[in-house]
């Protein structure tokens, strides 16, 4: 009789198919979820995908679609890694934010105290502190194009989006640890990878994930970035995938105190910002931009790097989210798609 009952058991477990939850408590099939995504992908002509999906703090779902290359027929897999891109800026506040908690650094003192910038013609980056670097306070551009930089705001002030304010902090690490940036990533090894259980979560390349990296694709053309990969680039260098990138995040989930710091709003964006406009945001905070979606509050970033595309979200209230990373560039119509399904 306990055979016959341990029997039905399985059977009937075997019988559910496996579900996601949305934000309302709706259960979606994962198979309806992967045909929806599916579709998605033939609509905005992504070659691959890599999808995994948040629920009660824990990856309920991973998938590998698509071609890693269309050439050779190459799928992509759970180990095919992406470029993250921007998703760098999340992972990377996250770890400035511990070490400030740690005492390595003040995230409120200019980091001109620490480090002096040799790149930066405007003496009012002398005001600029890791917190601004991280909220995108700084004033400064973008990109510098190897150019001294200017100012395009005072320190504090407004939004401005900036790599090279990133790139100017990892210096300012890397010195406190007496490191560079070319030996910065195993401290983060240490520090975050290796705590949060990430094994293929690197700010730089190597020939193991050369091996393992899904070719690029712009307008269904393979292209190539020749930057510099060899040393640790905290704005858009990090390689990974959704799995191991929905580790990390539910790592961030369960450290409140850090979490509790990245969430606070810094700067408000102003209402006719192109970001604002675009994708929603009103806010950021150090290293999260912080999104209404259907009346609930939630934290996002996206990624774009030459032929990738890269988004997540978080509520970490439901302790809900996604991520995905692509090899097709400019895909930023995938974020709605995945907000319609798991935010309804």
């Amino acid at each position: 009789m306990k055979s016959y009952l341990l029997l039905l058991l399985i059977l009937l477990t075997r019988s559910v198919p496996a579900q996601i939850q949305t934000y309302s408590g709706k259960k979606i099939s994962t198979t309806a979820f992967t045909q929806q995504i599916t579709k998605a992908m033939d609509s905005l002509k992504v070659p691959g995908m890599s999808v995994a999906v948040i629920n009660k703090g824990k990856i309920v779902f991973t998938k590998a679609l698509g071609w890693a290359d269309v050439d050779s027929k190459k799928p992509v897999t759970n180990a095919t890694l992406f470029e993250a891109a921007s998703l760098s800026k999340p992972a990377f506040a996250f770890f400035v934010v511990t070490l400030a908690r740690k005492g390595v650094i003040d995230l409120d003192k200019p980091l001109f105290e620490y480090l002096p910038a040799t790149h930066i013609a405007d003496e009012r980056y002398k005001k600029i502190t890791a917190r601004m670097v991280l909220a995108h306070t700084t004033g400064l551009p973008n990109w510098s194009e190897g150019t001294p930089m200017q100012l395009e705001a005072e320190p504090g002030t407004q939004f401005s989006y900036s790599g090279e304010a990133y790139v100017y902090l990892a210096k300012v690490i890397a010195h406190l640890k007496g490191l560079t940036l070319e030996n910065l990533d195993a401290f983060y090894q240490k520090e975050v990878a290796q705590q949060a259980g990430l094994k293929d979560f690197h700010f730089m390349i190597t020939p193991a994930i050369k091996t393992k990296l899904a070719t690029a694709y712009q307008e269904n053309k393979k292209v190539f970035d020749d930057r510099n990969r060899q040393t640790f680039d905290p704005a858009g260098g990090l390689y990974a995938n959704a799995g191991e990138y929905a580790k990390f995040l539910c790592y961030l989930m369960k450290q409140r105190p850090v979490l509790n710091e990245m969430m606070k709003p810094v700067i408000e964006l102003e209402k006719d910002h192109i970001i604002r406009t675009f994708f929603g945001v009103d806010a950021w905070s150090m290293g999260l931009a912080v999104i209404p979606v259907n009346h609930t509050i939630n934290y996002w970033h996206g990624g774009n790097n030459l032929g990738y595309t890269a988004s997540f979200m978080i509520n970490p209230e439901k302790q809900l989210g996604y991520v995905f990373f692509t090899n097709a560039d400019q895909c930023n119509g995938m974020k709605k798609v995945f907000e319609n399904i798991l935010w309804q």
